[in-house]
């Protein structure tokens, strides 16, 4: 199947990139209350978003463990 577009459109492909890695280090964490956002500056991963939106609500008070679990679980 060929779809044709009404017009050209610009999109931005990235080549995958994986490592396998054995421990995270945080170097920082934000927290971002006027775009309901927080992440986590990492040695290994870049900058990683934590919770944002609805589920930057429901964590609340987050703790060093929350960020820890949270690392963990993506």
């Amino acid at each position: 199947m060929k779809i044709i577009l009404d017009k050209e459109k610009e999109v931005v492909v990235v080549k995958e990139l994986k490592k396998t890695i054995t421990e995270i280090t945080v170097n920082q964490v934000n927290d971002l209350p006027k775009v309901k956002r927080v992440e986590a500056i990492t040695n290994e991963l870049g900058i990683v978003t934590l919770w944002e939106g609805a589920e930057y609500d429901a964590i609340g008070q987050w703790t060093d463990a929350d960020v820890i679990n949270k690392l963990k679980s993506l």
